[in-house]
């Protein structure tokens, strides 16, 4: 046994398993992974986005890694920034993309600190499944290609992203050998000159150019600056376990736990019962006000998370949540686990992608400066420089004896629900982990109730009678995209977005 991997896309799975098989340790299959996604998981991740790695290895701390984008100074007044609607088919959503919605990436420098550090093989061998798949080409899975096909005005906005996405003027799609020659060549470099490449090199006067050139803001001296953080995961006992995410300045984390510790001593009866969806929806809601009043605003305050300790603003909420009960993405994950227990929970993401594609590299740059749920105080309201918060929050539960489950899932501002779900399923209904990924989900936000089918007609009724309920179809990408591994080598890829457990 060398390990098991859940990814978002075979063959970003395959690439992380080819490395296990090679002797390399999870954070190499990690750091093969998220170079490899870019060209499985086009609209998902990308060089020029950022992400998360939550690093547990036995008899050493567990470490975050912080390689998420900066806010880069406003240098013009009216930058090219305009929305796009995305249609989920039972909900949409607003992004804003364009030059003007570029922050500072931070995805080569994090995985290339997470190797340097942490990683056996040499990078030439790490990144060699993504240098194969961008030279010879790569078939989409049609959920994949599904994704492409409803980002089509990010894929084709630009001469530059239609000449990597579009060649020949079509869409690339399941039926198409998806190359990118350039990506090979950006890989290539990265392996000669590492990092230097990308933050003081030739890219980045190509990244400062095509920001000029673009109405964008990002200039060279933004990627100089660029630095990577390695911070102390937030923990919190939930059930008798530690659970370790991502602590601030992202908000993630803080809410997962928030969620978590005021269903701590709630009894939730059985799963799909009037007890656990109300219990868990007035826990979501709860978090909801415990955010606007302390959370935004505030996540570059230090010692932030101490507030889950602090017994009058625990027992403040605590007491909301009881009276309410009484009423009564785009991104990719992966999770892998290696022979000698190292874990890595890692999430990256592009955002939608900006539309703008580096010249030489293949690369779109993400827009996470237009994405409202991470600038929920208005567009270009964050001062420069400062690490831009963020849903993602890669998370391991720990037991005693060791990792019990690494998870973690895309989503946008569904990641803290999905990851809720998921764990309560695991950990209070003892569900499998595959069971946990598979059962519906329930999120909340902004007084509505979203729900996947598969709970009793009955219970529903009751639930609209609270709530503005939005029923979906079937099960669907809306509520995230949660890849698991649990202590027995087991997990699941999550099927709304075309997920994939291997062991290898």
């Amino acid at each position: 046994m060398k390990g098991a991997v859940a990814a978002g896309d075979r063959l970003t799975a395959e690439a992380a398993a080819e490395v296990l098989r090679a002797g390399g340790n999870a954070f190499d299959a990690a750091v093969a992974a998220a170079f490899a996604s870019p060209m499985c998981e086009p609209a998902l991740t990308s060089a020029g986005g950022g992400g998360f790695l939550l690093a547990v290895s036995p008899d050493q701390p567990p470490v975050l890694y912080d390689f998420f984008v900066d806010v880069p100074p406003k240098r013009i007044d009216n930058p090219n920034f305009y929305p796009i609607t995305v249609d989920f088919g039972d909900a949409k959503q607003v992004f804003h993309i364009g030059a003007g919605s570029v922050a500072v990436p931070g995805f080569v420098a994090g995985l290339l600190r997470v190797h340097s550090e942490k990683g056996r093989l040499p990078l030439k061998e790490v990144l060699s499944p993504a240098l194969s798949y961008a030279r010879r080409g790569v078939y989409l899975s049609p959920t994949q290609a599904s994704f492409v096909k409803l980002l089509e005005p990010i894929f084709t906005a630009t001469s530059y992203s239609r000449k990597v996405f579009a060649p020949g003027g079509k869409l690339i799609d399941e039926r198409t050998l998806f190359k990118n020659s350039d990506y090979a060549n950006f890989l290539e470099l990265l392996i000669e000159e590492g990092q230097w490449a990308f933050y003081e090199g030739e890219i980045a006067d190509a990244i400062e150019r095509v920001s000029v050139e673009e109405g964008g803001l990002i200039r060279k001296e933004d990627l100089e600056r660029y630095k990577v953080v390695e911070r102390r995961p937030l923990s919190f006992q939930f059930k008798g376990r530690e659970v370790l995410t991502n602590p601030p300045p992202s908000s993630g984390g803080i809410l997962v736990a928030f969620t978590l510790s005021l269903l701590e001593k709630t009894d939730l009866s059985r799963w799909g019962f009037l007890e656990h969806l109300s219990s868990l929806i007035e826990a979501m809601a709860t978090t909801e006000v415990f955010r606007e009043k302390f959370v935004n605003g505030h996540l570059h305050d230090e010692n932030l998370e101490d507030l889950l300790s602090r017994e009058e603003v625990t027992s403040t909420y605590e007491r909301l949540f009881n009276m309410r009960l009484n009423l009564w993405g785009n991104t990719t994950h992966v999770s892998v686990l290696d022979s000698e227990g190292n874990g890595v929970s890692m999430t990256t993401t592009n955002g939608e992608g900006s539309g703008v594609v580096v010249p030489g590299t293949g690369v779109m740059l993400n827009n996470m400066l237009g994405e409202e749920d991470l600038n929920p105080r208005g567009f270009f309201k964050w001062p420069p420089y400062v690490r831009l918060p963020s849903m993602m929050s890669p998370t391991a539960v720990v037991a005693t004896s060791g990792v019990e489950l690494l998870l973690g899932s895309a989503g946008s501002n569904r990641i803290r629900s999905a990851i809720v779900n998921v764990i309560l399923n695991y950990i209070v209904f003892k569900f499998s982990v595959e069971e946990s990924i598979e059962l519906p989900r329930v999120h909340y936000e902004k007084g509505r109730v979203f729900i996947e089918p598969g709970y009793d007609e009955s219970l529903l009724n009751v639930l609209k009678e609270h709530y503005r309920l939005v029923q979906f179809r079937e099960r669907n990408m809306f509520f995230g995209g949660v890849q698991a591994v649990d202590f027995n080598y087991r997990g699941k890829g999550d099927p709304r977005r075309g997920g994939v457990f291997l062991r290898v």
